[in-house]
């Protein structure tokens, strides 16, 4: 099925998750410091990006789609350097900046193109709000597929209510799923776990037919229609539970140089490909081509629409 950039930009898709700042610090290490067995970083370049359900978005948005993201963010800078980033690539922002909490960030330092440290400012991180929650109503009805991006930062801790809403219109969701509690899911269409946190969600087993057979019967008991699992150079495995069947596809990247952003890759294609219609299995292999590439690229990066069609 071919995909068409005019009709991509008829389908809206809403993201609504944690919003992250990444940052990134470039320099070399050439000495270690006097003072202590660690590097001396001498910085040269420093980045900002677009991280969380922020990449989500930008990710959709390159590929072609029309997109609003609804969130909670401090009111403070470095959430007025997210909102900026995001208009400035024309997603549309239904954004409630709070006082009782903080900006999301990260920090990495890169000495010599590796990372050495990173460093995570999450004090008291947003969480889902009356505001939010009716921002969140006012815009999904308008939309054609809706993407949670749950970073476990708090504004989706409202997320079976949300799903509910979404299940009673209709409505295409897909959810990159964080924690251990399989409940907070329940309806889904598509979850996106990477096999971390599958293994959180199945808790112990015994052998490879014990895992799925577990996979399957958790997607019972909680509606989950879909489970496309990444494996990272494995791949992905998709789970459809209506068939009772899965679906292995083969990894495309032979060298992973960072996966950062690569479960926000796949979550983004997918729905964007569900939006005109593609089938759930056609989008994953398009999706699996997709991750191949981004873990090529350094730190948290979009796909673009003439990388992968």
């Amino acid at each position: 099925m071919k995909v068409s950039k005019s009709k991509l930009k008829q389908k809206n898709i809403l993201v609504i998750g944690d919003l992250i700042l990444d940052q990134y610090l470039f320099g070399k290490v050439e000495r270690i410091s006097p003072e202590a067995p660690v590097p001396i970083l001498n910085i040269f370049k420093t980045e900002e990006r677009l991280g969380g359900a922020a990449n989500v978005a930008l990710n959709c948005k390159a590929l072609g789609c029309n997109v609003e993201i609804v969130s909670v963010i401090g009111n403070d800078l470095d959430g007025q350097k997210l909102v900026n980033k995001l208009e400035e690539k024309n997603i549309i922002c239904f954004i409630e900046k709070n006082n009782a909490y903080k900006t999301v960030k990260k920090t990495r330092l890169i000495g010599n193109y590796q990372q050495i440290l990173r460093m995570d400012d999450e004090q008291l991180p947003p969480k889902i709000t009356h505001k939010t929650f009716n921002n969140f109503l006012n815009r999904f009805k308008k939309s054609d597929v809706i993407i949670f991006s749950d970073y476990a930062k708090g504004v989706l801790n409202e997320l079976p209510d949300l799903i509910q809403k979404v299940k009673d219109s209709n409505k295409i969701c897909l959810i990159d799923p964080k924690g251990s509690d399989i409940r907070k899911f329940k309806g889904a269409d598509i979850l996106t776990p990477n096999f971390k946190e599958i293994e959180v969600l199945v808790g112990p087993y015994k052998n490879k037919k014990d895992f799925e057979r577990k996979i399957f019967g958790m997607m019972k008991e909680n509606e989950i229609k879909n489970i496309v699992l990444t494996k990272g150079k494995d791949g992905i495995t998709l789970f459809q539970l209506e068939e009772n069947l899965q679906f292995d596809i083969k990894g495309r990247s032979s060298e992973v140089y960072d996966v950062t952003g690569a479960g926000d890759t796949v979550i983004s294609v997918l729905a964007v490909l569900l939006s005109i219609n593609y089938s759930l299995k056609s989008a994953c292999e398009v999706a699996n081509r997709a991750g191949g590439i981004i873990v090529q690229k350094f730190g948290t990066s979009s796909i673009m629409f003439e990388e992968i069609f």
